[in-house]
């Protein structure tokens, strides 16, 4: 009786031993699995942009690759779309009807690049903006946002981003270039053109091709071949981000238009990385 017992004791370890090696090697395996699987399929890792971001619109639609469109707030018409301007020069065409609509909201729309920008090391974000001859721009914003997180509605709800843009100066004609940034949750204007102490009325503006050369510290600002805007400590918390597009107006206004080209995000070259750290 008592050999029996002990058989059966026997028995049941040697289970119990099986059980853990069979567990601890299926762990194993699942982890080793795991760890071999390319970055871009891991949770919340999107893929990042080392040259990839390049498009001139010409293709006659918005690559659903390359691109998703974000809104926020109440338009009486909202326009995003691929547009030939004319002889096949096609652009992407941003248009804002805001007659009627909620007098408490600013509108936003645009759209995101799928992948993501590093400027750990040095990049060029470069690109076309034509504010369209705007016969009343009072109040009209487009430019482009760099943000780490993805939003589909607005950055600018986000705690992080730097914002580039051209905003409409009353009585609306003319425009002012702008650099806001926010960090944490604070809003600072790194540079405003002197507005509103100097150049109140601002100036004729374009189709402008605006250059961003940034890193992690630096940041300098082109516009037509000549620098706009530059400084050494940009005080960005992040070193990867989402380029977005946009545009926005207040309410009760017509529509107005404003059109994007020739976007591209590439690894600055000896000659612009030079220029970045020039003091």
């Amino acid at each position: 009786m008592g050999k029996k017992y002990q058989y059966l004791a026997l028995l049941a370890i040697l289970l119990i031993v099986g059980l853990v090696i069979y567990q601890t090697t299926r762990e194993k395996t699942r982890e080793s699995a795991f760890e071999g699987e390319p970055p871009e399929t891991l949770p919340d890792m999107k893929p990042v942009a080392e040259t990839a971001i390049a498009d001139d619109f010409q293709t006659g639609r918005l690559s659903e690759e390359l691109w998703k469109l974000t809104k926020q707030n109440d338009f009486k018409q909202s326009i995003i779309e691929i547009f030939d301007v004319g002889k096949g020069d096609k652009r992407l065409r941003m248009m804002a009807d805001t007659i009627g609509t909620k007098d408490d909201t600013v509108k936003f729309h645009g759209a995101r690049s799928i992948a993501r920008i590093d400027f750990n090391t040095e990049k060029k974000v470069s690109f076309d903006l034509d504010w369209n001859n705007q016969v009343n721009g009072c109040y009209l914003t487009a430019g482009v946002y760099l943000c780490p997180t993805a939003q589909d509605a607005n950055p600018r709800d986000g705690p992080d981003w730097i914002a580039l843009e051209y905003v409409g100066v009353p009585p609306g004609k003319n425009a002012r270039f702008q650099v806001a940034r926010k960090a944490k949750g604070n809003l600072r204007f790194l540079f405003t053109e002197g507005w509103p102490d100097k150049q109140r009325t601002g100036r004729k503006i374009g189709n402008q091709h605006v250059e961003l050369l940034l890193d992690k510290k630096i940041l300098k600002v082109m516009e037509n071949g000549k620098e706009l805007f530059s400084t050494h400590e940009h005080g960005i918390n992040f070193t990867q981000a989402y380029l977005y597009l946009q545009m926005s107006s207040h309410s009760n206004y017509p529509a107005r238009e404003i059109y994007f080209d020739n976007i591209r995000v590439k690894s600055a070259n000896i000659d612009e990385a030079s220029m970045l750290h020039r003091p």
